[in-house]
């Protein structure tokens, strides 16, 4: 279920290269365009459980053994990609699904965190927010300098 989860994280390097607000929304929207089927699928199978608690955990162990497979050496991830994947997951995976607007969005984030923070190192603080909380914390150029 969900193995080509993995791929929501190709170009994960160049997405995340130089973010700024702009690059940001532009990031999102391509990230969006391509994984929506993915994202859709996720949030309408938690929907349509009848254990959606259940069904939002399965989902989360799911990506995240499409991670591992996708990103571990002999059995284990280095600390340096496992950073590199939590900001990723920060700042586009988490928000993409809450972007669904599903009813089951907060549920299945939750599910995912709690997977991430109990699976990987280097995760036990791992949170989430928003695309909007996000996108609002980059500065706006000063008085057009920078």
């Amino acid at each position: 279920m969900f193995e080509q989860a993995g791929t929501m994280f190709d170009n994960m390097e160049a997405m995340m290269y130089r973010l700024k607000k702009k690059a940001y929304k532009e990031r999102m929207e391509q990230f969006r365009e391509k994984n929506g089927d993915i994202l859709q699928q996720m949030t309408e199978f938690v929907e349509q459980a009848e254990d959606r608690d259940g069904a939002a955990a399965q989902t989360a162990k799911a990506l995240a053994d499409a991670v591992e497979a996708r990103f571990a050496k002999r059995g284990k991830i280095s600390g340096r990609s496992q950073m590199d994947i939590n900001l990723f997951m920060i700042y586009f995976v988490f928000p993409a699904i809450l972007l669904t607007c599903s009813e089951c969005a907060g549920k299945l984030a939750d599910a995912v965190r709690d997977e991430w923070r109990g699976r990987f190192r280097d995760s036990a603080q791992l949170g989430y927010t928003t695309y909007e909380e996000i996108s609002s914390t980059f500065q706006e150029k000063f008085l057009g300098l920078f």
